[in-house]
């Protein structure tokens, strides 16, 4: 019995130190610290570089000017109130103004379509002329004296030169300029045209035919011989006496200054033909 109690508690005591060493590993094992994690390097980006520098200021796009309001359509004045623009209009179609001294202030729409429609008939208009008149006499050159006493003279070179200026003027006229004043101011000329009293007649067709009767003035070679019989000069040759006073002022200004105010004429007519005839 006694041999059996002591193996027990032997057998007891071992089993006892192999719980406890089994608690004690256990143990240990719970409260041992879990070790730690592998650390897995992420790259890190450089942060991006700040420049210091002022930014550029954006390039915006022009702002539009705001537009200029359109002017309203010109008035046609009336006949009687037309005097001041119709005498600006023409001098505008000079650049410089230097018509202004050649065209009269008052009634210039009537004085202007009665001018017309008497070169119509190759005439010159001698009183309420449109224009004012040439300054200085005729300037002649004393020729010879005739075997019945007449003396003859010659149209001198001085004379000529005396229609430069307004001839420069007209040939520097702008056409196009002048048909656009002429198609503003025609119901005011077709308007003083019939207060003339003529039936049937168109005032388009009138300025055509002025035109024409200009362009008809004959061109005369070699020096344009005069004579005196009375205060007026007149000229030697009877055929030439006898021709408009139209044609006659074509051949008093010079074979030059002729051909410029033909040549002028034409290029206007050209454009006249094509505006419709009323």
């Amino acid at each position: 019995m006694g041999g059996s109690i002591r193996d027990w508690l032997v057998a007891l005591l071992v089993l006892a130190a192999v719980v406890f060493g089994i608690y004690w590993f256990a143990v240990r094992d719970a409260v041992k610290p879990a070790s730690p994690p592998p650390v897995i390097e992420t790259p890190v980006e450089p942060a991006p570089k700040v420049d210091l520098e002022e930014p550029e200021e954006p390039v915006l796009p022009p702002v539009p000017e705001p537009a200029e309001p359109a002017e309203p359509p010109r008035k046609l004045p009336a006949l009687n109130d037309s005097d001041k623009e119709a005498r600006d209009d023409i001098i505008s179609l000079s650049s410089d103004g230097t018509l202004a001294k050649w065209i009269v202030p008052d009634e210039v729409v009537r004085k202007w379509v009665a001018a017309v429609n008497t070169a119509t008939k190759g005439e010159l208009m001698h009183k309420n002329r449109p224009f004012t008149n040439l300054e200085g006499a005729i300037a002649v050159k004393d020729l010879e004296t005739r075997t019945d006493g007449a003396r003859v003279y010659v149209l001198s070179q001085e004379n000529y030169q005396r229609y430069d200026q307004p001839v420069r003027l007209f040939a520097m006229v702008d056409s196009d300029h002048a048909v656009k004043l002429y198609q503003f101011w025609y119901p005011r000329l077709k308007q003083a045209y019939g207060e003339l009293g003529l039936k049937n007649k168109n005032f388009h067709a009138a300025v055509m035919a002025a035109i024409d009767q200009v362009l008809a003035a004959p061109e005369i070679e070699g020096p344009i011989k005069l004579v005196r019989p009375t205060v007026y000069y007149k000229f030697e040759d009877e055929k030439l006496e006898k021709l408009p006073g139209l044609h006659k002022l074509m051949i008093r200004i010079g074979p030059d200054n002729a051909a410029r105010v033909k040549e002028t004429l034409k290029e206007l007519k050209e454009k006249l033909e094509q505006l419709p005839s009323n």
